[in-house]
């Protein structure tokens, strides 16, 4: 039994038995691939109808495997965000930059089902069931939105649409980035050795080093450019 699974209501263990199989089955085969009926199997419900009674939706179970990590992620992003802070690090790019992923490896490593929610999420990010509106409106996203808040403050030179287009590709860098490391941890045959933590901190470079690096004069144009349009 994993870590999530401790301490649960007879209910509240049933749906998340039916959220870690789905997350299990949308890592192992994609979204696309796998069937409620599947899911209902692999939680070991006897109801064939137990993932429909629980969330409606395959869209609605997307959202929820999401939901119930992200409670985890963003209690951790939030204590390392304090103790940022408290450090006096809250204008550090790359501080910040790693209270962003540090969360998300911390949750991947926290069990053996955690590598499933990365590369879950690898699937999900881009495919048409996820609501992204909807995903951001989730309740546990409160850390994200706070660290935003200090990267925008610890770069104003890089102003909207740019911050924001700069911090979209880096959430998917970031993503992707954490599911290869876990394909490369699970090869049998690697070409190489990985290490995980030179792995996680020359990412959070990256990711700083983008969202830090100077507006080219030809993306200035075109901000320029769409202010001119819109005034």
């Amino acid at each position: 039994m994993s870590q999530l699974q401790q301490n649960k209501a007879p209910r509240e263990q049933t749906r998340l038995q039916l959220i870690l199989a789905a997350e299990k089955l949308f890592a192992e085969s994609g979204i696309d691939g796998v069937s409620l009926r599947q899911i209902n199997i692999e939680a070991g419900q006897k109801n064939s109808s137990a993932a429909h009674y629980h969330f409606g939706s395959k869209g609605a179970l997307i959202l929820s495997i999401y939901q119930q990590r992200m409670a985890h992620v963003n209690a951790r992003r939030l204590a390392t965000l304090d103790n940022l802070q408290t450090a006096g690090n809250e204008h550090s790019v790359r501080h910040i930059v790693g209270a962003i992923v540090h969360p998300i490896v911390e949750e991947i490593d926290a069990d053996a089902s955690g590598r499933n929610y990365i590369r879950f999420m690898a699937q999900a990010i881009g495919h048409p069931q996820l609501d992204l509106v909807a995903l951001w409106r989730q309740e546990h996203t409160g850390g994200l939105a706070r660290a935003l808040k200090l990267l925008q403050t610890a770069l104003p030179q890089v102003q909207e649409p740019i911050f924001g287009q700069r911090f979209g590709l880096a959430f998917e860098q970031i993503v992707h980035s954490l599911a290869d490391r876990e394909k490369l941890r699970q090869a049998e045959q690697n070409s190489f050795e990985i290490d995980s933590a030179l792995f996680v901190n020359n990412l959070i470079d990256c990711i700083a080093g983008a969202m830090a690096a100077p507006i080219s004069p030809e993306t200035q144009r075109e901000i320029d450019r769409l202010h001119q349009k819109r005034s």
